[in-house]
This record gives structure tokens, sequence and C-alpha cells, in this order.
């Protein structure tokens, strides 16, 4: 067979695999490559207040405010998606709030209101809009997934090449232009990426929206499992959140550039998706709450590593177990909490999840940036990594106390591998 014979059967196996996936992973996959391209310029929030001359109790203090606001907004934005039946249209209005805001940050930050910096103001207010589009975009493809019989993970795989694609660029480009710069490409991106999730046909529930009184609240704040899950969701984020936050810290401590941090994300973004392209696999072999004790032990092993870490070569090498078990969390935590929620309360239920990641924010950027002042950044992350493990702990004898003394059956989801699989 000739070289044309066998490029025109490529091109035919290739045409075919496209065919079979069908135009709703690509439209997903679009959407999630555009959010992820947009979030990198997020990850230099603290290399910018850093470089306007902030000390860590100072970004531990910005951090909290725009924790505070997400605990308000998150439950806000996903009670509102549920009421009208639609995460589409609430996702829409908050990325374009999101991108009119977001560049005031650097226009700002340098004038104050008496003896406030309006950057106190304006970067929590930013957040109130764009905070709740991740927990937002992860119920909207979440639940296409599982009513559509889409691969969650093949299809959030594409937000990780972009993160990390967008993190390393910016890594390269912002020491040159300035890190303010940052702030107008979210915008420069979140534009397009608006008009990417307009021409996705609306996943929404059939029916008319609900008074909020009839979405019924409270069954969620009833189910034991998932009450469990958002307790271990804020022990473990209380580390977590803040390990990111002051990152460019460590950076700085081992003699790089903090301008970096983009190198380490970018990296981590590409570590993640090996696990998610074998997530299917791996929910067919083990169970839920088994693939998000593995992400968590993968989270203990990257902080107490950090704390022995002494070059910038050093954190790189660690940031694989990252990588790993972000992978690992993401694949499974959304879906988890999806299985867990009633059918009406599933963009809620995610919001929610997202409001107590934001109280362990306040608590861990309040503590963390304190910490770090008082006992030194590597040993703050070698505290974050016994944090983590206890939080882990913590959720493993959730299931014998539901089960044993509570009398709680397991959920579905975490039953048997594969229970009620299809995303």
């Amino acid at each position: 067979m000739g070289v044309p014979q066998l490029f025109g059967r490529a091109v035919r196996r290739t045409r075919g695999l496209f065919a079979s996936l069908g135009k709703e992973y690509f439209q997903y996959s679009g959407l999630e490559f555009m959010f992820w391209f947009a979030a990198a310029t997020n990850s230099f929030t603290t290399v910018y207040l850093q470089d306007i001359g902030m000390d860590s109790t100072k970004v531990g203090m910005i951090s909290a405010l725009n924790s505070a606001v997400s605990i308000l907004a998150m439950p806000l934005w996903g009670a509102l998606s549920d009421k009208l039946r639609s995460v589409k249209k609430v996702f829409i209005f908050a990325t374009l709030a999101s991108a009119v805001l977001v560049p005031l940050i650097p226009l700002v930050s340098t004038y104050r209101v008496g003896p406030l910096m309006l950057v106190y103001l304006i970067i929590p207010l930013s957040c109130f809009f764009r905070n709740p589009t991740n927990a937002l975009v992860d119920s909207w493809v979440v639940q296409a997934s599982n009513r559509q019989g889409l691969n969650y993970g093949g299809i959030r795989l594409w937000g990780s090449i972009s993160f990390a694609v967008m993190s390393m660029g910016l890594s390269a480009i912002l020491p040159i232009l300035g890190i303010k710069y940052a702030f107008f490409g979210f915008t420069l991106v979140a534009i397009p990426l608006a008009l990417v999730a307009f021409f996705i046909k609306d996943d929404a529930q059939k029916g008319k929206s609900l008074p909020l009184r009839e979405l019924h609240l409270g069954e969620l704040f009833k189910n034991y499992y998932y009450m469990a899950y958002l307790i271990f969701a804020v022990a473990l984020n209380i580390p977590l959140n803040c390990s990111y936050t002051f990152m460019p810290y460590l950076i700085k401590a081992v003699g790089a550039d903090p301008s970096l941090y983009g190198v380490l994300t970018g990296y981590k973004a590409l570590m993640e998706i090996p696990m998610l392209i074998l997530m299917v696999r791996m929910r067919k072999r083990f169970r839920m709450p088994s693939i998000i004790v593995a992400a968590g032990i993968f989270y203990v092993l990257e902080m107490t590593l950090y704390s022995a870490a002494g070059n910038f070569t050093q954190l790189f090498l660690i940031e694989t177990f990252q990588g790993i078990g972000g992978g690992l969390f993401i694949g499974i935590s959304s879906n988890y909490v999806y299985r867990l929620a009633p059918d009406h309360l599933k963009a809620t239920a995610q919001t929610i999840n997202g409001a107590m990641n934001s109280i362990a924010g306040i608590v861990g950027n309040l503590m963390g940036g304190a910490l770090i002042a008082a006992v030194g950044v590597k040993s703050f992350y070698f505290i974050a990594g016994c944090l983590i493990f206890a939080a882990l702990l913590l959720f493993v004898l959730s299931f014998p106390l539901g089960q044993r003394v509570l009398k709680q059956p397991l959920p579905e989801a975490a039953r048997r591998p594969g229970s009620q699989f299809s995303a």
C-alpha cells in the first residue's frame, strides 16, 4: 500500500473518530478549553500583589475577603441556576460581568479611599462574579455529561491543556510586559468564552422557573453523606487553597523569580491530563471515595516535600504529585457531588460545595499569611501536609460512622465501582 493510500486511511479513521465523539463533545470541550484559558490569568493575582509590595499577611487578608464574598455568591448563583433551570444563562451573565471588573484591578490598585486601598474592594467585587463561574461550569458540564452519556474526564482534559498553555505563555511574556497585563488578558479571553457558551444548546431541565421556596434546599442539609463530604472539603481546602495563594513566596524563598509560578501551574495542568484520560477506567474499577482518598495522598506528599525543596527544579518535580492528585480530584469530585444531590438541586449542590471551599479559604488564607510570617514558608507547607492528612482521615471515618452509628445506608455513588456510571 502506497503513502497516499495510508494517508487516506488515516484521514478516514480520524474523521470517523471525530464523528463518533459527537458534536456535544466538541462543544463542551471548547467550553472547558476557553474557560480554563481565561482562568489561568487568575494564577497571577498573588504575584501582582507581591509585585506592588504587599507582604504575606496583606495578601492573605485579600484572599480571605475573596473567599468571604464567594460564600455569598456561590449559593446565590447556584440557586438562581436551579430556579431558572439553566446554568448557561447565569454562567454567561457572571462571565461578562467579570470581563468588565477584572481589568479594573490594576487600574485602581494605587488609589485609596481614605486609608483603604481600592484594591481591597475591587478584587473581592470581581470575585463575586468570577469565582462562582468555576462551580457553574462544573455543574453545567457534569450535568450535560451525565444526561447525554459523555465522558466528563475526556472533556475536562481540554481545560487542563489550555490552562497549561496559557500559564506557561504568561510566565514567558508577563515579566516583559508587566504582571498587570494578566488582568487585561482575562477580558480578552472571557468575551469569546461567553460567545462559546452562548452557542451551546441550553441543557436545562424541562419545566418552568421555580420559586426558591419550592427548591426545598433543606434536602441537601439532611443528606448525611453530602454534608460529610462538605466537612471534608472544608478541612481539605483550608491548607490546600492557601498553599496555592502563597506559592510565589515559596518560589522566592528558593531563590527563583515568583513570575515562574505560571510554569509550575502549567506543568501541574499537564500532569492532570493522564489522570483525566484514565478516569473512565478508574471509575469502573474503584469506588468514588477511594479515588478521592488517593488524590488526597498525592496532596500530602506534595506539601510535605515542598518543605524540603531547595531550588526551583525541585519545586517543579514535586509539582508532579500536585498534577496527579489534581487530575484525580477534578475527575471525581464534581461527579461525586452530582451523584449525591437530588435532581432539582444539582447546581445548588455544586455551588454550596464551592461556598464551603470559600469558608476554608477565609480560614486558610488568614492563618496562612500569619503562619508564614511566624514560622517561615517551608514550615508552613509541612503543616499544610499534616492538615491534609487529618482531613483524609476524617473523610475515611465518615463512612463507618454513617453506617454503623447513624444507620445511614451508603449512597449508590459510594457503594461499588462504576455505580450509576455514565460520565
